[in-house]
This record gives structure tokens, sequence and C-alpha cells, in this order.
């Protein structure tokens, strides 16, 4: 078949809704709709007109509605719509019209569509072909479009074949980034099928920032209603907790390895890094990753200490995860900072030993080793012998607790993992198994300004972790404040509720006008998508997560069900 011949849609023709408005120009990129009294269109309803074009025959334009207005005919000024609808002395037609974005033109011959022809609402085989399914390879469910029906992304533009990486933008606590995010993931690990090849032994990473709510992933959700539960099963997906995820968080103070959690502790793993392992994969430089530090002169510094540890370490052999520097033993952060004030401020009061600091001045050096003694006091009990690493690969979803460490601790873990993460892929060179990761507060670890070691790692993830099998689900406030080499790669871009000044920005200027001026008032749950395949951003919404978001709404594990149930 030709491609400038419309494949047939069966026997199914769309309901007719209206007719294209003539007064009006029509163009091949938005036309408008005169709605039929006894029908109606709505934001984000999808339409088809049918055009018979000479020497070509017929040509489908899809669109979606992207304003509705009503008026009056007839009448001139504002007080003739009392004339017309209170008293009654005055005749006019009360109209409704709809604006409608042309989304694709099948076949692709762009030409506009006849004013006068009729306009109908998509429905079957049409909202495939309006929607671009009957070109997405792998399509994966992610929520519903206002028609109820699912609406799906084409994986090829995540998983690295087409394109990588998603960037999620949106007010805190009304946006759902995380929840979004999650539910993505969700339905990413339940879809094998969908995703081929990729699907063996995919792994996704999520670092919790905010609270404990993600350490229920696990447990059903008590407060599930049947319709959320039926929406899941529409997307495909048995309305269940996640069935395979890790827990971790950062160990506690004291000799005993017991995880820093609140609400829940078991199932709860603690992490913690050895002294050798933090100097031999150089973790001191994300003890110096704010984004003045560069300016300050202590990343230069840092890179000499660093270099002068790797030069000196050695397994203690006796002490497993001991490692002993110029003859002296560090077993904690404390011998650490011991080590290197010993060259940077020799007690003596001679000078500092220029192959550790350069030729800084002595200033720089105090700022150097103030940071240290900092770093011991926040994050001095994540390197210890004996602890243990997170293993981000023993389940399908591992979940890394960061809420209760300092600000200064959570980058420098972030930085620690994300870099372990970077090297595998880098020593293996191979895309599969693929690794997920999901970032919030994108803004805090890859700002738009200044330099760190932790914003590399995630720039060099944007731009090759497409080839590596790594993928960025990153969230955001405010995708503004984000360094732009990593919001320019990610194809697909979901936004919830924006502030409406941010939604001006450059960065979403693949929203509509439209989509922009409704972006403020989205409600929790509602969320705008846009992939490289449909080219106008889609209104969508996905159902209440099974799992549980906090400990109020975990239902009993198996096996721990209240014995005396009923008997009350």
């Amino acid at each position: 078949m030709s491609d400038l011949v419309a494949p047939p849609l069966g026997d199914q023709q769309p309901e007719r809704v209206g007719y294209v408005l003539g007064l009006e120009p029509a163009t091949t990129t938005e036309f408008r709709v005169l709605i039929d009294d006894d029908n109606y269109l709505q934001l984000d309803d999808l339409v088809v007109v049918s055009t018979p074009v000479p020497k070509v025959g017929e040509v489908r334009t899809y669109g979606v509605v992207t304003e509705v207005a009503a008026r009056y005919e007839g009448g001139r000024f504002e007080s003739d719509t009392l004339r017309i609808a209170e008293e009654g002395t005055m005749d006019a037609d009360r109209t409704r019209s709809a604006t409608v974005q042309t989304i694709r033109v099948v076949p692709e011959v762009w030409v506009a569509p006849n004013p006068g022809q009729p306009a109908g609402r998509v429905a079957g085989p049409s909202r495939d072909e309006a929607l671009y399914a009957d070109e997405m390879g792998r399509r994966l469910p992610v929520g519903f479009a206002k028609d109820g029906l699912p609406l799906w992304v084409d994986v090829d533009f995540f998983d690295g074949t087409k394109g990588a990486h998603v960037s999620i933008s949106g007010v805190s606590g009304v946006a759902t980034k995380t929840s979004f995010a999650l539910a993505f993931l969700r339905l990413l690990t339940a879809h094998p099928a969908v995703m081929g090849p990729a699907a063996a032994n995919l792994r996704a990473l999520v670092f919790n920032v905010k609270g404990e709510d993600l350490l229920w992933l696990d447990r059903a959700n008590q407060r599930l209603r049947p319709e959320a539960a039926e929406q899941w099963a529409a997307l495909g997906v048995p309305a269940e907790p996640f069935p395979s995820v890790s827990l971790w968080a950062p160990v506690r103070s004291g000799p005993e390895l017991i995880p820093d959690t609140e609400s829940r502790i078991d199932g709860v793993r603690a992490f913690s890094w050895t002294p050798y392992e933090f100097v031999q994969r150089g973790l001191l430089r994300f003890l110096f990753a704010e984004t003045g530090d560069f300016r300050a002169q202590l990343t230069y510094v840092e890179e000499r200490v660093r270099s002068q540890l790797i030069r000196h370490a050695e397994p203690d052999p006796r002490h497993p995860g001991v490692v002993v520097i110029e003859g002296r033993a560090v077993a904690s952060m404390h011998d650490l900072v011991e080590v290197i004030e010993d060259h940077l401020e020799p007690p003596d009061g001679t000078e500092p030993e220029i192959a550790w600091t350069g030729r800084v001045a002595g200033g720089t050096a105090s700022a150097f080793m103030r940071r240290l003694r900092a770093a011991e006091a926040r994050l001095g009990r994540l390197i210890r012998p004996g602890g243990q690493r997170v293993d981000r690969l023993a389940e399908a979803v591992c979940v890394v607790d960061l809420h209760k460490l300092h600000e200064f601790a959570q980058r420098f873990v972030v930085g620690a993992i994300l870099d372990e993460v970077f090297a595998d892929k880098e020593a293996t060179g191979q895309r599969e198994p693929l690794q997920v990761i999901v970032l919030d507060e994108l803004n805090k670890y890859a700002p738009r300004d200044g330099q760190s070691p932790i914003k590399d790692t995630l720039v060099d993830i944007a731009q090759r972790g497409r080839s590596l099998g790594i993928i960025l689900v990153g969230a955001q406030q405010t995708a503004s404040r984000v360094a732009p080499e990593v919001v320019e790669n990610a194809s697909i871009r979901v936004a919830g509720r924006l502030d409406a000044a941010e939604a001006e920005r450059s960065e979403y200027g693949w929203m509509l006008p439209s989509t922009k001026a409704r972006a403020r008032l989205f409600k929790p749950g509602t969320m705008v998508l846009f992939q490289p395949g449909i080219p106008a951003p889609l209104v969508f919404t996905f159902p209440f997560p099974p799992w549980a978001t906090r400990k109020e709404e975990a239902a009993p594990a198996v096996g721990q069900e209240d014995p005396f149930r009923g008997l009350r």
C-alpha cells in the first residue's frame, strides 16, 4: 500500500460531534469545530476529521482539544446576554466550539481539513492511530487518558533503543512526582513481554529522601479501593505491592549494625563503607560536592590528598576493612582525619607537605580540614570495618533511605552509590541488564550552576547512560534549576502541578500554551506526558498505589495478622 493512501480502519465509524468551522481559516496545525447541540467536547478529547483530497483520496487529521468556548450568536453587547437569556426580548443562538491541535495526519499529506467536514470523536482503531500506537514497537501503559482508556509510553524511548531517561517536574506535595515514578517502575517490571530482553535482571535503585514513605513498598495498602484495583487490572498489573524489594538505611552510631529508621526495622538492612573501600574507591571527593568548593580550591586539595591516600593505602590482613596508611591503621573516619591532618596541619607547626596540598594558601588547607572534621561528625558512622555496602542487585527494586542523614551526608551517599553504578557498567561495557535510577530533588544533586563530582556523574549518566544501560528517572520541583544537560537528554518528560512562573520557562517548551495554563490547576494524580513519538503533550491520570506509602497504610505482613481480630 502506498504511503500516501490511508489504511482502512474497519467498519467502526467515529461518533460525529460537530463540523469544522469555516469562518476562521483551518490550518494544518490547528482548527476549530462547531459542536453539535446534542453532543459535547471537553479538553483533551481526541478528534478526527476525514478530508477528501484530489489525487490522494481520504486524509485523516487527528487532533486533541486544547480549548472549548461557548457564546451567543447574534448579540453585540454584553448586556444582550440578559435580553436573550432572561427577558427573551432578543433572538440569538447559543453555540459551542472547540479548538483542536493537530497531532497526526494519515497519510502524511499536510493539508488543512475542509471547512464543513464532519468531526468525529476518536474511538476504536482510530484511537490507536491517533496516539501512534500503530508505530510503537513496544508500548507500555502508564495511565489513563481523558477517555478512560490506557495511555502508552513507547519503551524504545525509555530503555536506550531510541532515547532514554525520564524527567518529572512539579510542585512538591501535590505533583505526585514520586508516586508516578513508582507507578512507572511497577508497570515496567510487571510487563516483561513489553520490555523484551531488557526485562531480564532489570534493576531499579530508588533513593528515598523524604520521610520513610518508601520503606513500605513491599506491603499492601489497606486503603486501596476496589475501583483503583480495577484500574490496575486495566493496565495489566495486579493491584499488589512490589514483589521484589530490598530496603537499606544508614547504620546507626554504635557497635551494632542497626539501620537508622523509626517506623520500620524488620527487613531493613544497614549500609556503610569500610575505611579501605572509602580510600580505594576515592570516595573522599564526595565530601567536597558543594558548588562553591571548586572556586575555593578545596577540590584541588582534595585531588592531591586523595591521590596520596590511594598511593599509600594497603589493606590490613589481620582486620578486614581496615586500611593501613604509612604504617598507621585507619579503622574509622576519625583515624583518617588524623592522618590527613598530620600532613596538612602538622602538630609541630611546620609547613604543610606540598605533595598533599600543592602550594595553596594556609587558609585553604585549614578550610579543607574544617570540612573533614564536619564530615566526621555528620557521616563518620558510615565509615567502619565490618559493615556492608548497598547490594543494589539483590532484588528487582532497591530502596536506599537517606532522609535522616544531614544534607551533606545525603550528597555523599548518592555520589558514592552512583559512582559505583557507573563504574560497574563501564567495566562490563554491556547495556543489559538495565539499571534504572530514581532520584528526587535532582536540582540539589545536579544544579544548573557550579561544579561538583555528583553533578559530573549525573551529567555523564544523562549523556552516556543510554549506551551503558543506565536509565535516570529524575524528579524535581523546578526543571529550570537543574543542569540543562540532564533535562535536555530526557526523552520522556512528565509534569504535575507547576508554579505559574515556572511553567513559562523555556524548559517547558514542549507544553502547549493551554497546557501550561492548566498545569497550575492539576489535581494530585493528574499529569501531562510528552514523548518523541507523539508531537503533542497529553494529559493523563494514574491509579492510587496498591503498596503502602506510610506505616498507617500498611496491611499486616503474612503471618503477622492480629489473632484477636473479630473478637472485639
